[in-house]
């Protein structure tokens, strides 16, 4: 049948049923082999081609029977998603090696090549429906993800491309091993495709038919319309002004990363924020409106937060108990003084006393360390 030559729908239309052929894998090379009447031919026509073929196609490296261009050929055309010829041993045959046949395998294959780009290009654009796949997938796909569609399309979110978060791959892979896939689907020739959520990111990434690495193709941002955003994410649902140093500090939150680092994220009643933390060398940072913040929070872990509204400390008394910080572990902070400017920020702009985000009770420092008051 057809299905033996190891193509998928589109390549099968039109072409010929498979034939036998004596294929010398010592010599096999198809940008430079002899011809007779059209078709390569080998010298030993007893010669069995099972048994020496599959493990030149899935050499790492190109070996002496295939040359790098056939195998990749081959390759694609006995996908072992779509091929079931490796059962057959050392009875196997190539299919007809004529230049004519040859052709238009690559013809073929670079069709489905070009479906399999544009079936990426709509999973990674923000057009995608989990609800409705659409043609270039399999038709399966559109029916068994109803249920995670309730998750996915919740109301009022909206996807907005994130770009620039690509360049952090490192940080996103580190937070994809500890994150839930919301979808997981693999297409007929092998091609994975994934979609992962965490913090108000959603990134997703596909992985090659031949077992490659998965790559993050596409992050957004998840973001509430402005009527539905709440307090802890409504700087990822529109862009604040920079924070003045009248406004007060509403809220503060304490993250801490892979790797312990911690920092800490002040929300301001005009809409802004602003992250602080301290660096290894002893800098003491002040950043408005970070444009990575959002991959930042998402990618941590919340260790604890406060509404700092009543205790009235503005941006302006940050500002000056950041600046009164700075240096002062220069040239080199240890994790624990990092940490603790981190503690002392936190307390300062809720009005309370050092505690410290990794106990669950509250631990008062001595006199001497308690967070500054108004």
């Amino acid at each position: 049948p057809l299905r033996a030559m190891g193509l998928s729908a589109p390549l099968r239309a039109g072409l010929p049923g498979p034939q036998g052929v004596d294929l010398s894998l010592e010599k096999f090379n198809l940008s430079a082999a002899a011809t007779q009447a059209g078709e390569l031919r080998a010298a030993d026509a007893a010669l069995s081609v099972g048994s020496a073929f599959w493990p030149a196609l899935d050499a790492h490296e190109p070996r002496g029977e295939l040359e790098k261009d056939d195998q990749a050929l081959f390759r694609e055309v006995f996908n072992p998603f779509l091929s079931d010829r490796r059962s057959e041993g050392d009875a196997f045959a190539p299919p007809p090696t004529s230049y004519a046949h040859l052709q238009s395998l690559k013809r073929l294959l670079k069709e489905e090549e070009a479906v399999r780009n544009r079936r990426k290009a709509h999973f990674l654009s923000n057009k995608f429906d989990v609800e409705d796949a659409g043609p270039l997938f399999p038709q399966s796909w559109t029916s068994s993800v109803q249920a995670e569609a309730a998750f996915l399309r919740t109301g009022g979110d909206r996807l907005h491309p994130r770009p620039e978060y690509k360049q952090q791959a490192d940080l996103l892979r580190g937070a994809l091993d500890a994150a839930s896939r919301t979808f997981d689907r693999r297409a007929e020739d092998g091609m994975r495709f994934r979609i992962y959520r965490f913090g108000s990111l959603e990134v997703r990434t596909t992985q090659p038919q031949h077992g490659g690495e998965e790559e993050v193709g596409a992050v957004f941002s998840v973001r509430p319309d402005a009527a539905q955003a709440g307090a802890a994410g409504f700087y990822a649902a529109r862009a604040p002004r920079a924070p003045c140093d009248a406004d007060r500090v509403l809220k503060a939150t304490e993250y801490i990363e892979r790797g312990r680092r911690t920092f800490v994220v002040l929300e301001a009643e005009g809409g802004g924020v602003v992250m602080t933390e301290e660096l290894e060398d002893g800098a003491v940072v002040w950043k408005p409106n970070p444009s990575n913040l959002e991959i930042r929070t998402s990618t941590a872990k919340v260790l604890r937060s406060a509404d700092c509204g009543k205790a009235g400390v503005t941006i302006g008394d940050m500002r000056s108990f950041q600046a009164s910080q700075d240096g002062r572990d220069w040239p080199k902070a240890s994790r624990s003084r990092r940490k603790k400017y981190v503690h002392l920020a936190f307390c300062r702009a809720a009005g309370e006393r050092v505690t410290s985000g990794f106990q669950k009770k509250t631990a008062y420092a001595q006199p001497w360390a308690r967070c500054p008051r108004r």
